[in-house]
């Protein structure tokens, strides 16, 4: 985010050169005939943007709707998402010290809970400890900036406390809520397994499923493909899962049609994201988690419940 929020909507509207780009990309701004100099006059429509960036990749100006999006959000609604996640209230933490934290998210480990588990003892046996926690991109998102900030003072807090040098993450949104709004160390977990010498390398060839946070740069696809070699991007024209942004409370159909064109596709959907994992599964559409193979669980997702969540948050006794 800019500094200066005012700033930057000026500055989109002084230098978009007017080419369309962002909206024949976007099925937001196509659906209300927008570009992204009209859309940073349009705070209405604030939550109608699902985040995923697809505009900042065609922009020759390299313009970001993502920040337009969050400039104009003013903390309405969401009120049992900020309820559960401000802070998280499964959350499971330790006071040990540690010198990389395994930091689960809240996602994964609801969704997959025997590689949440896995994971736990692997990093046991390299003496680092795990936090199940949410890293307050969601509330971040729903504008509400003061609660947001108190979930980034909680988890520093955290990490000062336990003497943390870095932060692995199995979460893409984690990880780029950390590295792009904190200064936390923040690495990928795909990272440290290969430091570790553990898990397989599946020489396959897999149809990746990239998340809003990193369609962009695909920072953790990077270190993912040391263990997927042969993995390829596939399903550009699904711009997202359809939970990115909190914008499917507003534009459900947007939302829908997403999946429905993941729908025609006739190739087994390889995610990194939980969230995109728990999504596919609830709408019909068969997927993997990566990390689950390379693990060698090959777990698929578990329905979430109350009894597993307070499971995960008492899990190690503590």
């Amino acid at each position: 985010m800019k500094d200066d929020n005012k700033n930057y909507l000026e500055y989109v509207k002084e230098t978009c050169l007017d080419c369309s780009l962002c909206t024949q990309n976007c099925d937001f701004l196509t659906k209300y005939g927008l570009d992204l100099a009209e859309f940073a006059t349009r705070d209405d429509l604030a939550y109608s943007c699902f985040l995923c960036g697809r505009c900042y990749e065609v922009c020759p100006v390299d313009l970001d709707g993502r920040e337009i999006s969050l400039i104009h959000r003013k903390n309405e609604g969401f009120g049992m998402m900020k309820f559960e996640k401000s802070l998280y209230k499964f959350r499971n933490n330790s006071n040990k010290e540690t010198k990389d934290l395994l930091w689960l998210g809240c996602a994964f480990p609801r969704a997959f809970p025997e590689t949440t588990k896995k994971m736990i003892e692997i990093f046991r046996e390299d003496g680092c400890d795990y936090s199940i926690d949410c890293c307050g991109k969601p509330v971040f998102e729903s504008g509400d900036k003061d609660r947001a900030q108190k979930n980034i003072d909680h988890v520093k807090m955290l990490l000062l406390k336990k003497k943390v040098k870095r932060v692995v993450t199995c979460c893409p949104n984690c990880y780029h809520f950390f590295k792009d709004y904190t200064d936390i160390n923040v690495i990928t977990i795909y990272e440290k397994l290969h430091e570790l010498g553990v898990g397989k390398v599946l020489e396959d060839e897999f149809h990746i499923y990239h998340p809003c946070p990193d369609k962009v740069h695909k920072e953790m696809f990077k270190d993912l493909k040391y263990f997927m070699p042969n993995a390829k991007s596939d399903y550009k024209d699904v711009l997202c899962c359809g939970l990115g942004g909190l914008a499917s409370r507003d534009e459900p159909e947007i939302a829908k049609a997403f999946l429905s064109r993941l729908k025609n596709y006739d190739s087994m959907v390889t995610t990194y994201c939980a969230s995109c994992s728990i999504q596919f599964t609830k709408n019909g559409i068969a997927n993997q988690h990566a990390l689950t193979m390379i693990l060698g669980t090959d777990e698929k997702v578990v329905p979430t419940s109350l009894a597993r969540l307070i499971k995960m948050k008492f899990y190690g006794g503590r």
